[in-house]
Formats: C-alpha cells, sequence, structure tokens
C-alpha cells in the first residue's frame, strides 16, 4: 500500500469509528475550542503525569469531518511524550495557518446586491482542524491554570483565522445588530 492510501484507510477508520469521543470523568484538565461563526465547539479531557498523556477523550457538537479529525489528533497523542505533542501540535499549527493563507481569493460581482456580492470561500476542514488543536491548547492552558491555583471547571479559548476576503482576522456581526 503507498503512504496516501495508507493515510485514505486511516482516515476512512476514523470517520466510520472515532476513536476517543467521550468524557473523562475527573479529567485532570479540560478544554475547550469555540468557533463563534458557527457556534461549533471541541471539547478535550487529558489525564497526565510529569511526563506523558496517559489518556485522552474529545466531544463535540460540530461536524463529521471535526470527529474524525479529533479521533485522530488523540489517537496521535495518546502515550506520547507532552513535550513532543507540544511541538507536533506547533507545527500543525503553522500548517493550519498556511492552509488558512492558501485559500483562493474570493470572486467579487458587484452586479450583485449587497450582501451576494462576495463569493463565500469555505474554510470548514481548517476550521475543524483549528478547534481541536485549540481544545488541546486550552486544556494544557487549563493545566497551568490549576497548578497556579485557579479553580474552574474548564478553560474555553475561541479559534482565531484569517478572513480569506481581507487577510485579516475574521470578525463576525450577529444578525440583527447595527
Amino acid at each position: 500500500m503507498t503512504p496516501e492510501e495508507e493515510l485514505s484507510s486511516e482516515i476512512g477508520k476514523h470517520l466510520m469509528q472515532p476513536e476517543n469521543y467521550g468524557e473523562i470523568k475527573d479529567a485532570h484538565c479540560v478544554g475547550m475550542g469555540i468557533d463563534n461563526a458557527t457556534n461549533s465547539f471541541v471539547i478535550m479531557f487529558l489525564n497526565l503525569d510529569d511526563t506523558h498523556i496517559l489518556d485522552v477523550k474529545f466531544g463535540s457538537n460540530a461536524s463529521q469531518d471535526t470527529n474524525t479529525l479529533g479521533s485522530l489528533f488523540t489517537e496521535m497523542i495518546k502515550g506520547d511524550e507532552i513535550k513532543n505533542v507540544l511541538a507536533s501540535t506547533l507545527k500543525l499549527e503553522q500548517d493550519l495557518q498556511a492552509s488558512y493563507d492558501d485559500l483562493p481569493s474570493p470572486k467579487i460581482d458587484k452586479t450583485k446586491p449587497e450582501g451576494e456580492q462576495v463569493e463565500h470561500i469555505s474554510t470548514q476542514y481548517q476550521d475543524s482542524a483549528n478547534m481541536v488543536l485549540t481544545a488541546f491548547r486550552a486544556a494544557m492552558r487549563h493545566l497551568e491554570r490549576k497548578k497556579g491555583g485557579v479553580d474552574e471547571e474548564k478553560f474555553e479559548m475561541n479559534i482565531t483565522k484569517s478572513c480569506p476576503y481581507s487577510g485579516t482576522e475574521c470578525h463576525f456581526a450577529q444578525e440583527g445588530l447595527e
């Protein structure tokens, strides 16, 4: 089997039967990555010792893509050294930012009514990965805060992403607000 076929097979396995989906009662740390644009989230539960991730589970209210990526990521980090996971996560975040940067510029049609002039560019795959990675970062931040004496149930972080329409951070306005 070629590496591409192996990867495709692995993704298919996690798509059909996500691993590590669920909750760890009394987890050492809990993080939540939130996409405010879609009201979607990923929550990650971690149990660790001083050097390793002993167990990890996740939950989500997002798409099947998010669940597949959560399954792949949690399988990747379970049992690994924390320092290795942090380095891998940083590389994945850099790759994610590059994939946002590589999105094509949307087409603009000024003959259409306002609000319909800019072609929609989907960032669903990037946003799914972003929520998973942000949930992990939030869990690690939760652990730091607990060690610092902050007593909280979980730590939440909003995902950040570059807007494919302007090259800046996207800002979302709630409908109905002037």
